[in-house]
């Protein structure tokens, strides 16, 4: 008699992963095409169906994992995922980190002679600061991470290592995000397309990195998600929906860059996810 797969392997199985993805994106871009027909007659309906196609990557993992291997394979990825004793460095790094990216690419922008707008948080402070937990809830970090982050990144970098299945991740993650390129209110629908493909590789990179070296938790590439949306909201680097205000933006993508090759060139092994401990020290 054949042995049975272990439930992790059957859960990081290729077509399991296949399985994910086309999950993901079927969800998400139902939900995106369906928004914007009913925008003119329903605008709250159709900002609800959006605000659901953001779930489509976290949903599709709780639903391969739960199938492939069981409410026991359920419990285990999600207390790999739900690993908290990772460090308050690193929580503090990943909440810091974007706002340091985008203070120092506004920062150059001045130096060169640039202005800024005004920042959107200017006079709404309270506001500002409540802004995070939204973002974190209904801004695509809870929405997305469990899915990219907590599955699909351990599954892809088994079999290619982490740097390569970091890029081909960010690939991806651009690719998902197509649709609002072509929906009206969105942040894509005024970034050129290629810059923001840019941005998402780097930053898929840059997240890889922070959950590998927290043992596979995705608690702090939540907060990292949710910082870099919210803090977008209050330090001006993001392109206006005229156009204007590209060239911010385009000192962050750079520095990014910049980081994210300093990172794949760094000897760093792909860690065994689920057994190796985090590590305590950015």
């Amino acid at each position: 008699m054949a042995r049975p797969t272990p439930p992790n392997e059957a859960v990081m199985a290729p077509a399991a992963v296949f399985m994910f993805f086309v999950l993901a994106f079927a969800w998400s871009w139902a939900f995106w095409w369906l928004a914007p027909l009913w925008k003119s007659d329903a605008p709250v309906t159709s900002s609800v169906l959006a605000l659901l196609g953001g779930f489509g990557p976290s949903l599709a993992a709780v639903a391969v994992v739960a199938h492939q291997g069981g409410r026991g394979g359920l419990r285990r990825w999600l207390s790999r995922c739900l690993q908290w004793r990772v460090g308050w460095r690193w929580m503090a790094l990943a909440f810091i980190l974007p706002f340091a990216f985008m203070g120092l690419a506004a920062a150059a922008h001045v130096a060169l002679g640039g202005t800024l707008p005004p920042s959107p948080a200017a006079g709404h402070i309270l506001l500002a600061a409540a802004n995070f937990g939204l973002v974190f809830l209904v801004g695509g970090p809870l929405g997305e991470e469990f899915g990219w982050r907590g599955y699909a990144l351990p599954a892809l970098q088994r079999r290619w290592g982490w740097r390569i299945a970091s890029l081909v991740l960010g690939g991806a993650w651009t690719l998902w995000h197509v649709p609002l390129f072509y929906s009206t209110g969105t942040v894509q629908s005024h970034l050129p397309m290629g810059l923001f493909a840019l941005s998402a590789i780097a930053s898929s990179v840059l997240f890889a990195w922070l959950f590998n070296r927290t043992g596979g938790s995705v608690l702090p590439v939540l907060v990292l998600h949710t910082a870099v949306n919210a803090w977008s909201l209050v330090i001006p680097v993001m392109v206006r929906p005229d156009g204007s205000n590209l060239r911010p933006f385009q000192w962050v993508v750079g520095l990014l860059v910049v980081v994210a090759l300093l990172l794949l060139f760094r000897r760093d092994p792909t860690p065994q996810i689920g057994s190796a401990a985090p590590q305590t020290r950015p």
